[in-house]
């Protein structure tokens, strides 16, 4: 079974480590970027998904040309919780 490979990209450190926990988890290859990646450095990985920490610029979202999927930092932070207790 090939490893899909993931991309997490985020300005919050702490979110861009918790979702790329929960996708290693997953059994998924992940890059964590922290940060706005270039296209160049997106090609070099070669993702099959990029999964975007909000908040991330809007511009940003519009450029991209590969399957994406947002994840909002505060339902990520309230469903940590839920699980830590």
């Amino acid at each position: 079974m090939e490893r899909r490979r993931i991309m997490v990209i985020g300005s919050n450190v702490t979110t861009v480590q918790r979702v790329s926990s929960y996708y290693l988890k997953q059994q998924a290859e992940v890059f964590p970027y922290y940060g706005i990646p270039m296209d160049e450095e997106v090609a070099l990985f070669d993702p099959d998904v990029l999964v975007l920490c909000q908040p991330i610029p809007a511009d940003f979202q519009r450029q991209i040309n590969r399957p994406y999927i947002l994840w909002p930092e505060q339902l990520m932070d309230e469903k940590l919780s839920v699980t830590a207790d």
